[in-house]
Order: structure tokens, then C-alpha cells, then sequence
């Protein structure tokens, strides 16, 4: 499998000094990769396995069809994909061992297919970047430390035991920067912001259906006009981090300027230039979506369809 992308052409400064703070932590990492191999990992399995829909080419196909080019892009293996009822558009990565994406029906009803295929791309950056462990890991120990009264399994008291409020507020920081990283993996994959962007305003609010003008200006306007005025003074600061109390995600204006302003950027240009060209050369274009097409791809990374099929029907050849 001959990736486009490696993890270093994306990772968030912040993700990265914050995992750094995390491995520091003793023995944290054993005792709670010991729990979700015995615990976690296998209840999750058999609760999407019995109450959540797993997607594949005879199954809902086109939702399925839109991962596969994101796996082969980013060198992972392909992770199963589930369809679950949720009362959000969201989606989210689960299992260690053997790892799932789940996505809401409501993230279908709100959002327009490369928006999905953003929210995908988004998902297999934490794959790529191996946030898996550690976003379970933070999970798990919450988790523990909220119920650990009634539960006596060795397992259980051990992460328990470590569940100290110092380490259950590093996680969730560092959970919160990881996202940082995904959106910029979702960006890279598109060589663009704006379909992720337009998943976040769809997420935040906007319905897909609205025919107005969303501007990505104003609301970088806005989050700038956040940061002064959590700047103004002490109050102000600890006022502006208890908006994030609760959440694993950042708040939405820190998101959204994140990615625009590291698409901006002159590494993210060059990571574009060389993912379009990638050392290849003659292109045809997909007979479904127009997309050009590689010779080295084996799926159209905008609408999941097979190459060897997509450039037959382009030319009218038999495949």
C-alpha cells in the first residue's frame, strides 16, 4: 500500500507537545491498554455488531465506497464502518485492537457527500496518527473514576486507581488538540478546507438545505474578536476555558480557524503540490465524478469509484 500522506505532514504542533506530556505519565499506557484489550475493545465490538448497521459493498455501498480512498491515500488499513442512530451529526473512531468509525444517521441527513467523506478522512487521520489508544484511554479512565465504587475487577481498580483529576485533565486536553490534527488530515486529503469547513458549519448549525451565503471571513472575524475579548483579563481567560469544560472537542471558532490558516500556510502548499503531482504523470479523468484520475490510484479520491472501472468507462474500454 504506497501512502499519499504520512502522519508528519499534518500533526498539530499542540497534539504533538501534548502526547509528549501523556508518555510521560507512568505506567498509564500499560495499565489502561491491559483494560481495553480485556474490556473495552471487545464489549464495543459486540455492541456495534449487534445494534449498529456495518457498511460495505453490499451494504449501503455508497457510503461505504466513500472510505476506501481515504484508507489507500493515507497508507492504513481499512477500519470497519458502522451506521448508528444519533441524535447529532457525528462520528467517531473506536477500538484499539480492531478499530471501527461509527457514524450517525444525522451526520447523513446534515451534511453533503464530500462533507461525509471530510468527517471520513477526519476519523482515519486519528487512525493514522494513533490517537486511538490514548482518546479510549481518556474515555476508559473517566469512565473509571466516575464508577469505580461498584466495580471489583483487578482491571477496573487498576485504571481507577490512576484516574487522579491531573491525569483525567491532561487527557482530555490532549483529546481536544488530537482533534486539531484530524481536521488537518481532512484538509490534506482534499488538498482543501473548504469541505471540512462546510461539515463544521453543517455540525455548529447551518442546514444543508440553506440557499444564503456562509461566509469563512466573517466567522474567522468572529473567532478573532473571541480572542480579544478572552484576553481582556484573568476573568475573561478562566471564563473563555470553562467553554471547553465537558467537551473533548475545541470550541468551533479555535477549530475552524486552525485548519483555514494552516491552509494558508506554505507547508500546506507544498504538501498539496506534491500530493497532486506525486512523482505521476498521466492523468484521465473518472467516468462518474470528472476527477482526474492517477494512474497510481486505485479508487477516485473524490467519489470512492474504482479506477480500473472509472478509467474503462472513461475511454469505452472493457475492464
Amino acid at each position: 500500500m504506497t501512502a499519499v500522506f504520512d502522519v508528519t505532514d499534518f500533526l498539530h504542533p499542540l497534539d504533538m507537545s501534548a502526547r509528549q506530556q501523556l508518555e510521560r505519565i507512568p505506567l498509564l499506557q500499560a495499565t489502561v491498554k491491559k483494560y481495553l484489550s480485556v474490556v473495552t475493545d471487545r464489549k464495543v465490538r459486540q455492541a456495534l455488531l449487534a445494534s449498529a448497521l456495518r457498511l460495505g459493498p453490499k451494504q449501503l455501498p455508497e457510503i461505504y465506497r466513500l472510505l476506501p480512498p481515504i484508507c489507500e491515500a493515507f497508507g492504513i488499513a481499512e477500519p470497519e464502518l458502522y451506521l448508528t442512530r444519533g441524535g447529532e451529526a457525528n462520528a467517531m473512531t473506536v477500538g484499539h485492537t480492531r478499530t471501527a468509525i461509527v457514524i450517525y444517521n444525522q451526520l447523513l441527513e446534515d451534511l453533503a457527500e464530500d462533507e461525509i467523506q471530510a468527517v471520513l478522512a477526519h476519523e482515519c487521520g486519528h487512525i493514522l496518527a494513533e490517537h486511538i489508544l490514548y482518546r479510549q484511554m481518556a474515555n476508559a479512565m473517566l469512565r473509571a473514576g466516575a464508577t469505580a465504587g461498584g466495580l471489583g475487577t483487578p482491571v477496573f481498580k487498576a485504571v481507577a486507581g490512576l484516574a487522579t483529576g491531573q491525569i483525567q485533565a491532561a487527557l482530555i486536553d490532549w483529546y481536544r488538540k488530537s482533534e486539531l490534527t484530524a481536521d488537518r488530515a481532512a484538509v490534506a486529503y482534499f488538498r482543501d478546507p473548504e469541505p471540512m469547513q462546510r461539515a463544521l458549519f453543517h455540525i455548529l448549525g447551518v442546514p444543508k438545505w440553506w440557499p444564503g451565503e456562509v461566509s469563512y471571513s466573517a466567522f474567522l472575524e468572529q473567532a478573532a474578536e473571541f480572542d480579544q475579548v478572552t484576553e481582556a483579563s484573568r476573568w475573561d481567560r478562566y471564563l473563555a476555558r470553562t467553554l471547553e469544560s465537558g467537551s473533548t472537542h475545541p470550541i468551533p471558532a479555535v477549530r475552524i480557524r486552525e485548519l483555514t490558516v494552516w491552509a494558508e500556510s506554505p507547508a500546506f502548499k507544498q504538501l498539496a503540490g506534491i500530493a497532486k503531482t506525486g512523482g505521476m504523470a498521466e492523468r484521465v479523468g473518472c467516468g462518474k465524478c470528472g476527477q482526474e484520475l492517477d494512474p497510481g490510484w486505485h479508487f477516485c479520491l473524490r467519489c470512492g469509484e474504482p479506477v480500473q472501472q472509472a478509467a474503462a468507462d472513461y475511454t469505452g474500454e472493457q475492464a
